[in-house]
């Protein structure tokens, strides 16, 4: 009886090890599809803080007024971006684009999420303020 008790805990610890082992390693290769980089920059800004990596595009701000402009590199044909933005007060804008189309353009408190179609893999995200005080945060995948 003993011996039956052991088999079946190793056999439930094996099972358990297995789906954390094999959730870590998509979650891991997920991250690894995505890059974001800066690259504009005209604002002035109060107490911003830029929590940016790997598939997550997180800024928050006491005061923002001005224009940041970030790449999205994506490894992937297809993928979905969940957009969440916090306005507490000002102006605050996001558009999503690439060369050609325009796929996401919002002001103020924006809880949505979109679907990125084939061949788009390098996107511009512009966030434009006007004394803006919140928090945005894009999360790709």
């Amino acid at each position: 009886m003993i011996k039956k008790k052991k088999i079946m805990i190793g056999c439930i610890l094996a099972c358990l090890f297995c789906i954390v082992g094999g959730y870590s390693y998509v979650n891991i290769n997920q991250k690894k599809n995505f890059s974001i980089n800066e690259i504009g920059w005209s604002a002035q800004t109060i107490m911003w803080t830029d929590k940016t990596k790997n598939n997550i595009y997180d800024i928050k701000f006491q005061a923002f007024d001005g224009t940041e402009l970030k790449e999205i590199i994506s490894l992937k044909d297809s993928y979905t971006m969940k957009i969440d933005s916090n306005v507490e007060h000002g102006d605050l804008s996001i558009k999503i684009y690439n060369n050609s189309e325009v796929f996401f353009e919002e002001n103020g408190t924006v809880d949505e999420t979109i679907s990125i179609p084939n061949n788009n893999e390098k996107l511009k995200v512009e966030i434009n303020g006007d004394d803006a005080k919140g928090h945005i945060k894009i999360k790709l995948t």
